[in-house]
């Protein structure tokens, strides 16, 4: 009986490819954007709060640049070698001119966007949003081996942005990273004011200008206008939820009980719409687009042959 129940008993140390394959799905699921605010622990570094707020990004149009970072990570993600190339290599020219000293809050904090340490805790923090958040959104826990097996997935798709040298390297595997994030909260981030207000203003996200048209932004202004409160605070619940506590406590915002019965209710939403919602509602069309390809090429590889060699006839050679 004893040798039954431990063959029953699963292997925590294997991993289970359609995990990994809804983690993938999940890297580009519509539910990831009520996440978005878990990426707020980038400025509580000091140095990159003072790059972003004297590049004035976020002012500009923080929706914008939302939509412009998930293109890119999607590029990243879902896109063919060489666009994941030229993406990183992209992504490392265009910061090359981010240095200087902050202003402000941020008088005489000197930053550097490819300062290696910025640079990765930036790399680190991107990663960790999509593994932290990945239970919430699907209902689906994954084994530790499976864990490190998705942090490999997304360290193998943003190793194009690595620096030369040993500091410019993202972490080698999970524990790695996780132990690399606590150092960080406990060593490195602060409160600041920019952090605060920038979560805060999570309930009056501007419309995007981009892919709007004029007359469409006209015509969803009011609806936008009524709507963000709601969907930002719904965004700095989610957030707060996926962030390391450290972190979550530099945000300013409070986690209250009833955020938390809150909370259940939106992972609940979000995991039914995981499992009736078709993919092409799902997923970004890029990552839709790439898993049906894989799925042709899949098709296309069961007919081909094991091999090229004259086959076997099973007589022989000889006449007789």
């Amino acid at each position: 009986m004893a040798s039954r129940a431990a063959t029953r008993t699963p292997d925590v140390t294997a991993v289970r490819p359609w995990v990994i394959t809804e983690f993938r799905k999940h890297t580009a699921s519509v539910f990831g954007g009520l996440f978005g605010g878990a990426a707020f622990d980038q400025v509580a570094l000091p140095a990159v709060a003072a790059a972003v707020d004297r590049t004035g990004r976020f002012a500009e149009n923080f929706s914008d640049r939302g939509v412009r970072s998930g293109f890119s990570a999607l590029l990243a993600l879902w896109g063919d070698p060489a666009d994941r190339a030229a993406e990183a290599e992209s992504l490392k020219q265009r910061h090359r001119d981010v240095h200087g000293r902050g202003s402000g809050d941020f008088e005489g904090v000197r930053y550097s966007a490819l300062d290696p340490e910025n640079w990765i805790w930036i790399g680190v923090s991107g990663i960790l949003v999509a593994l932290n958040s990945f239970t919430f959104c699907t209902g689906i826990t994954m084994r530790p081996a499976e864990r490190e097996a998705a942090y490999q997935v997304m360290r193998e798709a943003f190793v194009g942005i690595e620096l030369p040298g040993r500091s410019g390297k993202l972490p080698a595997t999970f524990a790695d990273a996780t132990t690399y994030y606590d150092r960080m909260v406990e060593t490195k981030l602060e409160p600041n004011p920019f952090l605060i207000e920038q979560f805060a203003g999570l309930t009056k996200l501007p419309l995007p200008t981009l892919l709007l048209p004029n007359g469409m932004r006209i015509l969803s202004a009011p609806l936008w206008f009524a709507l963000r409160p709601a969907v930002g605070h719904v965004v700095q619940v989610c957030s707060s939820k996926a962030m390391h506590p450290g972190v979550q406590r530099l945000t300013g915002f409070r986690l209250e009980r009833r955020h938390e019965l809150e909370f259940r209710v939106y992972s609940r939403a979000m995991q039914l719409g995981w499992r009736v919602l078709p993919d092409r509602v799902l997923l970004a069309p890029l990552a839709y687009n790439r898993l049906q390809y894989e799925k042709l090429a899949r098709f296309h590889r069961r007919y081909a042959l094991e091999s090229f060699a004259p086959p076997r006839s099973g007589r022989s050679d000889c006449p007789v």
